[in-house]
């Protein structure tokens, strides 16, 4: 199998994924969490055009096969890291346009004239953090009916409830109907995800589970 050489330092992972015809190499990177330091397989799609592309078909795939027809589906996905692949998923899918919500209140989303949704969210790479989702966003998640989540990992899930308190926010503010999350799609699934997550979650491949580095 051809190897897509990753262009870091370092130790490194083989990545591989069911119909990916390349193995990816992915560095081996350590990050502080609650006082300890964790060792992770680092999936960074910004800028990767090839592996976006390539990953963003097989996965817009598993989407047609868990949901079926796209009518009255809204795609709700989150920045940085997974907003080129949900790009091609909805490309692929035949959407016009994907619900993003940001990692903080911007300029642009005039906060203090048009409203503007923020919840608190926590990953293993970002730590703390909010989400914020602005009018353009509000207005196309009511236009759905049903919603599929896209991220680029889902390790315990804490941007993924996120997105679903971001859903049910913008469902009370605009009296629709509770939210029907018809999947939870990732490039990859990364240690133990919660039995509480609001829908299945749909990988592509699995990274290693974090290892806790001796201090």
């Amino acid at each position: 199998m051809d190897v897509l050489q990753g262009l870091d330092s370092g130790e490194k992972y083989r990545w591989e994924v069911k119909g990916l015809p390349y193995a990816v190499e992915l560095p081996l990177v350590r990050l502080p969490a609650d006082g300890r330091t964790l060792k992770i397989a680092s999936l960074n799609l910004v800028g990767q055009i090839r592996l976006n592309r390539d990953l963003g078909r097989l996965l817009a795939a598993k989407v047609r096969e868990v949901v079926g027809t796209m009518d009255d589906v809204v795609m709700l996905t989150v920045v940085e890291k997974g907003l080129q692949l949900a790009q091609v998923v909805a490309e692929e899918l035949g959407l016009e346009a994907v619900a993003v919500a940001y990692n903080r209140i911007k300029p642009h989303m005039e906060a203090q004239r048009r409203p503007v949704i923020q919840i608190g969210a926590s990953s293993i790479t970002s730590g703390g953090k909010f989400l914020a989702l602005y009018e353009r966003d509000m207005n196309l998640l009511a236009r759905g009916r049903r919603f599929i989540l896209m991220d680029d990992v889902v390790s315990s899930g804490g941007t993924i409830f996120s997105l679903a308190d971001i859903l049910e926010e913008v469902a009370r503010q605009k009296d629709m109907p509770a939210p029907v999350i018809a999947g939870v799609f990732c490039a990859a699934t990364e240690g133990e995800q919660s039995p509480l997550l609001p829908a299945p979650v749909y990988g592509l491949g699995k990274l290693p589970e974090p290892v806790v580095e001796p201090e």
